[in-house]
């Protein structure tokens, strides 16, 4: 099948401008596939705001007149009343669903019903299981190595989740217990990094294919933001908000500091009390943003990039400073090393403040390490991008090859 005969449709309940970094990988998804000569084109409820990014322009924000709420499952289930009977008149040889957690995503009938048109539908998947994250920490905190865990969680927990078969439910129950997109029997997956994709299909039953997310290519800024040294964000419990709290604590050093607040703003005022008896609060060298339109103009002002997130899908966040040359800081996590590669400064994972703290210092007081480490992001950046343009073509291909 040629390219032209593909016409592509991605199903998201959140899009630009909501600004988490699922939604970013939605819009850019899209964008690629236009650019690449695919139709393709966002589905999703979400309207545009004045004054935010709302993502590219190949999108069909489809409202309802129906009184619903899209943050409870009965919402989400009303709009995708509508989201299909836009796919029906639309001539779409496949979809995509995003983000399908099994608690409290109602997409079982919708995907059953798309597949009914003859739709090739699939769903695209983001974040492991909370179950899952939690007992890979502790399994790393004993053996200290990411393939031993990979290894036994796959053969202990992922599988044991099988053991127990049930004439009703069959293998649903199984991909119930670990959050698995497969629960809603999807004709394919997409995923975006290799960890996230190793513990959803236990037993290789449905097609899938990884795609990372895409490298954002516009480098000009708008807004002129003060310059800092050290800009976080997001400052919460899993994405390593305590070492963001020590860091901005340390009286050793006289740095400023921006936090952005990330795309849903949560635990601000936790975060804030961790760090309201600083001497750089008290000073006025810690610059909280809850928005900021453009995250070029953040990295075109800071030294830095500190990101000690505990567990991500990919880690996008931690290479998009890399495109403006700033050096990044990161936890060793296997999916946030499938972005930053040797392009970062990898920490141990669960080490100390202070550790953080010194290699800070490092590259900071270092002219020559600092210009180092801005090469190594640079090469990084452009190793990503070589890697992006093989995905992309072999998801068409992998696309092509469903129908």
């Amino acid at each position: 099948m040629a390219v032209g005969c593909l016409k592509i449709g991605l199903v998201a309940l959140h899009w630009p401008p909501d600004f988490g970094g699922a939604e970013k990988y939605n819009s850019r998804l899209i964008e690629e596939f236009n650019n690449a000569g695919v139709e393709a084109w966002g589905i999703t409820p979400r309207g545009k705001e004045d004054k935010m990014d709302n993502g590219t322009e190949y999108v069909h924000r489809i409202s309802t007149d129906k009184p619903t709420n899209l943050a409870d499952t009965r919402g989400m289930r009303i709009w995708l009343e509508d989201a299909y009977e836009h796919i029906k008149g639309e001539n779409y040889t496949h979809i995509i669903v995003s983000n399908c957690r099994t608690l409290g995503y109602p997409y079982q009938d919708f995907i059953s019903n798309l597949k009914g048109l003859n739709i090739k539908t699939g769903v695209l998947h983001f974040d492991l299981d909370k179950k899952i994250r939690l007992y890979g920490e502790a399994l790393f905190k004993e053996c200290q190595d990411w393939g031993k865990v990979k290894e036994t969680l796959i053969e202990t927990h992922i599988k044991g989740c099988f053991t127990y078969d049930s004439p009703f439910w069959g293998d649903s129950l199984g991909y119930w217990a670990i959050d698995s997109p497969l629960y809603f029997k999807p004709d394919f997956v997409i995923s975006c990094s290799e960890w996230s994709n190793t513990f959803i299909d236990p037993f290789d039953t449905t097609p899938s294919i990884v795609m990372h997310p895409f490298i954002h290519n516009k480098t000009e800024n708008k807004e002129k933001l003060d310059k800092v040294n050290i800009t976080m964000i997001n400052p919460m419990y899993h994405k390593g908000r305590s070492y963001m709290a020590d860091l901005i604590n340390d009286y050793a050093n006289k740095w400023t500091y921006r936090v952005l607040l990330g795309g849903y703003g949560g635990e601000k005022e936790e975060f804030l009390s961790m760090i309201a008896d600083s001497w750089a609060v008290r000073d006025g060298r810690v610059d909280i943003q809850p928005y900021v339109e453009r995250m070029e103009d953040v990295w075109d002002a800071t030294d830095i990039f500190v990101f000690p997130s505990r567990f991500e899908g990919y880690g996008m966040a931690a290479v998009e400073p890399m495109v403006h040359g700033v050096p990044v800081f990161v936890q060793d996590y296997p999916s946030i090393i499938e972005a930053v590669g040797d392009g970062a400064t990898i920490m141990p994972y669960g080490c100390n403040s202070t550790e953080w703290v010194e290699a800070i210092e490092e590259i900071l007081f270092d002219d020559e390490e600092y210009e180092e480490m801005k090469e190594k992001g640079y090469q990084r950046i452009r190793h990503l991008k070589e890697r992006e343009d093989e995905e992309m073509t072999l998801l068409i291909q992998f696309m092509e090859k469903l129908v």
